[in-house]
């Protein structure tokens, strides 16, 4: 059974909370900040209740605001309910401050601090928004192989269209190779103008232009873990000459150097673009697209895994609102329907913009949709 500390100093309200809860949770009574540290430290709390009347201090800490974040430091994975007595706008502050799922305002009965705990705890269990969500034929072939790329040490090309979530999948396979506890470092080649490029992605030594200073490069700064080029269809002929060069000898060459610095890396480029074509245009090295496409992953677009819109925009809401707003059937089905051409991106656009329009109904319906 789940342990819930409640920080109040009315026994008689802790004993009704303990009752209310029985059967789903463990409460446990604290009557004041010493108390509650140290149940904190003893226990792993499903959810923290406090109300900051147990808190106060009517001399250095009038609304209990120093308490509060003392406690919340040591229970800082769990989700909080806080209790206060109306007017105390710096102790709400702080509560927002300090993730506070929920900030109730005196009076309020047992019923409803019942609905912000069990409402808190189910946000905390519910897994952030991802595009690889759903079941969905095409996002299931695409994760088993996500997941079968991450045990090698092969270079991957990714391919898709915007949005449709390349640098989450460039990050997952990081996180799931031998190399996670090394850097993941990640530059996007069409904001890197040739001037700045071969020093960003390969370092300089002092001295090799104008104020120069010795600074490591991408290549240096990924030592040991992955490389994630993004929009690497956008990087210029001159500089995908030097990255083939980098990838085929496993060294880099700061500017101003005398000779190269090893480095051993993984290799991941994505990119929107058709590659087999920009190559036949002349805009991209053949050479450079045999030595990054080893491993080919493609990410289909939402219009295609339909199926999965409804359980991921439910995903995307309850995640922004921290657990207070669904998605009504017909929204649902309204959001199934459109054709995403900005994929998950403009999904979570539309449903941000939709958790703003709906205010406080805790649901949004298909009229604060905006395509």
């Amino acid at each position: 059974m789940e342990t819930l500390l409640f920080v109040a100093d009315d026994p008689l309200e802790a004993r009704a909370l303990v009752a209310e809860l029985a059967g789903r949770y463990t409460v446990i009574p604290c009557a004041d900040e010493i108390t509650a540290l140290e149940a904190a430290r003893r226990t792993r709390p499903a959810a923290l209740v406090v109300d900051s009347k147990a808190l106060r201090d009517r001399r250095h800490d009038p609304e209990g605001q120093g308490s509060l974040r003392r406690i919340r430091r040591v229970s800082a994975e769990a989700p909080l309910v806080a209790i206060l007595e109306p007017g105390t706008g710096g102790a709400r502050e702080t509560a927002l401050r300090m993730e506070a799922q929920t900030v109730l305002e005196r009076p309020c009965g047992l019923g409803r601090i019942r609905e912000a705990v069990e409402a808190a705890i189910g946000f905390a269990s519910v897994r952030p928004a991802s595009p690889f969500d759903g079941k969905s034929p095409a996002i299931m072939e695409a994760a088993a192989r996500l997941r079968l790329f991450s045990a090698s040490d092969y270079p991957v090309l990714i391919l898709g269209e915007s949005g449709t979530g390349k640098e989450v999948a460039a990050r997952a396979i990081h996180d799931l190779s031998r190399r996670r506890d090394a850097p993941f470092v990640d530059r996007n080649c069409s904001a890197l103008p040739d001037l700045l490029a071969e020093s960003e992605l390969f370092g300089t030594e002092r001295g090799a232009f104008t104020d120069a200073v010795a600074r490591p490069g991408a290549f240096e700064q990924a030592r040991g873990g992955v490389l994630f080029l993004d929009e690497i269809a956008e990087a210029s002929l001159p500089i995908q000459a030097k990255l083939l060069r980098a990838i085929e000898s496993g060294q880099c060459w700061r500017l101003g150097a005398r000779g190269p610095t090893a480095v051993d890396l993984r290799i991941v480029t994505a990119t929107a673009a058709n590659l087999k074509r920009v190559t036949a245009e002349g805009r991209f090295r053949v050479d450079l697209l045999y030595r990054i496409e080893t491993l080919v992953l493609e990410l289909p677009p939402l219009r295609s895994r339909r199926e999965d819109i409804p359980d991921m925009a439910s995903r995307i809401a309850l995640e922004a609102s921290r657990g207070r707003t669904g998605i009504a059937l017909g929204a649902l089905e309204a959001l199934a329907a459109h054709d995403w051409p900005g994929n998950v991106r403009e999904l979570r656009n539309v449903v941000h913009r939709a958790l703003v329009l709906t205010g406080d109904s805790g649901e949004i319906t298909e009229k604060d949709l905006q395509f």
